[in-house]
């Protein structure tokens, strides 16, 4: 899924995540519950497992690699939070249960 981003900046989302990403999100959602200090950490987290690649600058205009270990947080605050809210889209379509099925 490609979300467009400001100043033809992009990102390329994955729709489903394996289960093991899956229990790395719910831990990071608990601990931001327990611990207001580990709130925004959420973000990062989503962000980093539902992106796949994408086109981002830094708030100088340079590009930074999807590879480097510190791309979320060279990014600018509104493109992750952009990508954090349609990564958590993704991933409470992913994690609702299945409608139950007729009798």
């Amino acid at each position: 899924m490609r979300v467009d981003l400001p100043d033809g900046q992009w990102a390329d989302l994955r729709e489903h995540i394996n289960h093991g990403t899956d229990k790395h999100l719910k831990r990071a959602w608990r601990k931001g519950k327990e611990d207001p200090d580990l709130a925004f950490d959420i973000d990062t987290e989503l962000v980093r497992a539902f992106v796949r690649t994408w086109q981002v600058n830094d708030p100088d205009g340079n590009a930074i690699p999807w590879t480097d270990a510190d791309a979320v947080d060279r990014a600018t605050d509104d493109v992750v939070d952009e990508l954090a809210t349609k990564a958590a889209e993704l991933w409470s379509g992913v994690t609702a249960p299945n409608a139950p099925t007729p009798d």
